[in-house]
């Protein structure tokens, strides 16, 4: 999460609400992030997902974009962005593009941030999206396109706006645009809806114009908020957080003073009191007594101004009470399975789990979280015999579970893996459960109930 760090560390110092504590806390992160983000650096240059080659033009332009706001707020080495401002200009094909118009915008818009407008290359690529644009439908990459010539403040810009406004959709007092295909980083629906969004209003505020549908589209992005502050994913996070801070920072930060009281089922929380300097401030309440069936929240609001607000409820259910249907999962199925569950110290078992991808879309990154029952050693050699022969290609063990990232995965193709634990200790428990999932689309998962091992 390095990128969602440096924007928000970003807005906190615009907005002169950093404190130091916040800000050593960021910069520590934002240092570990960056350090690790180094390391996917392709050798030949440009970046790919795990460092290897080949490296990805897509990938590359991400990584120029989050560089490039990183050395807003953390020390980045100039010689970095210029190499991989380099190396993507040296991809690009005679006729001014990157391939096609998806990867043209993005690699545009990520160049034009990264300060090389002025290039020959950066210029034909603009010329390229300022005369070609009407052949797009796509709303997402016509929002790339006027992302791109907005930050370069082409006038063109106004024209792709004015026909991302007229395919809008207008819901009450939200207003959002449908992704047609996968985005960038392979997102579709309800996650690549809330990118194109998000892109369309960043665009919208760069440039100033049809103040009512970005209105509209801001009021969407935070209904769209997740239980767990986020956007389901992290790519549309970053640009929905990147669209709502720039709105907050083009706006100001209300003044007005006021009051907030919540309860739950009559059970009053402490005030939330609103100063002028807290006035942009996420504050949470936590209750724990929710009861079964209806429950009533109230709110009262003396002053504040115009405020928001998002109400979420967690709640668990025993792996035994799910019925077989409600564990199948449609889009994405993992079954893992284990030689046997009762066995002796110093025994080994051997595990088999089986993904498949049931959509008709691939998926550019698939986590695989294999549960590790406690008291068990994984033999890390038949992983690494995985990335050999390129059936995964990384995976990370920490005390309860191994992770395998699976690239590029195919539907209705399975990925058999198979892997070996060994028992050191005399123990009864469950192995934690097992799951997969879409990274970029993490509607897109399923998960597989705890199993029982009996050490003796």
């Amino acid at each position: 999460m390095t990128y969602p760090n440096v924007l928000v560390l970003d807005y906190l110092k615009k907005a002169q609400q950093l404190t130091p504590e916040t800000q050593i806390k960021a910069e520590r992160f934002i240092s570990l992030g960056y350090q690790r983000l180094l390391t996917f650096e392709a050798p030949g240059g440009g970046f790919s997902l795990f460092g290897g080659s080949p490296a990805s033009v897509n990938l590359t332009a991400y990584g120029l974009l989050e560089f490039h706001d990183m050395a807003e707020v953390y020390p980045v080495d100039p010689a970095l962005l210029e190499r991989t401002a380099r190396w993507l200009m040296e991809r690009q094909q005679y006729d001014g593009t990157w391939g096609n118009m998806l990867d043209t915008a993005f690699v545009t818009w990520a160049l034009v941030e990264a300060g090389q407008e002025d290039s020959p290359e950066v210029q034909q690529a603009l010329d390229v999206l300022r005369t070609s644009w009407q052949t797009v439908e796509e709303p997402y990459i016509l929002a790339l396109i006027a992302n791109a010539l907005a930050a370069s403040e082409d006038a063109a810009a106004a024209e792709v706006l004015g026909a991302l406004d007229s395919a809008k959709i207008v819901e009450k007092d939200t207003v959002h645009w449908s992704a047609q295909g996968p985005s960038i980083m392979g997102s579709h629906g309800r996650t690549g809806d809330v990118e194109t969004t998000a892109l369309v209003v960043y665009a919208m505020l760069r440039s100033g114009q049809y103040p009512k549908a970005m209105q509209g589209g801001l009021t969407y992005l935070i209904r769209e908020k997740d239980s767990f502050g986020t956007w389901y994913s992290t790519q549309a996070t970053i640009l929905s957080l990147k669209a709502l801070i720039l709105a907050t920072t083009k706006a100001g930060v209300a003044a007005e003073e006021g009051k907030v009281t919540v309860s739950l089922n009559g059970v009053q929380a402490d005030p939330i009191v609103i100063t002028k300097e807290t006035a942009d401030v996420v504050h949470s309440l936590v209750f724990d007594d929710v009861r079964f069936g209806d429950n009533t929240v109230e709110f009262q609001v003396e002053g504040g101004g115009n405020l928001m607000y998002q109400v979420t409820a967690e709640y668990y259910v025993p792996w035994d009470e799910l019925s077989p249907d409600e564990l199948a999962g449609e889009a994405m199925t993992i079954d893992v399975s284990y030689d046997r569950t009762t066995l002796a110290v110093n025994d080994e078992i051997t595990a088999r789990a089986r993904i498949i991808l049931n959509r008709d879309l691939q998926a550019l990154l698939v986590l695989v979280d294999l549960g590790v029952p406690p008291g068990f050693a994984v033999e890390t050699g038949d992983l690494d015999l995985l990335v050999e022969k390129g059936v995964i290609q990384r995976y990370e063990l920490t005390g309860r579970q191994i992770i395998l990232y699976i690239e590029n995965m195919q539907p209705r193709m399975p990925v058999d893996v198979t892997y070996r634990l060994r028992a050191k200790y005399p123990i009864k428990a469950k192995v934690p459960s097992s799951s997969a999932y879409d990274y970029y689309n993490p509607d897109t998962q399923d998960s597989q109930a705890p199993v029982e091992f009996v050490v003796e």
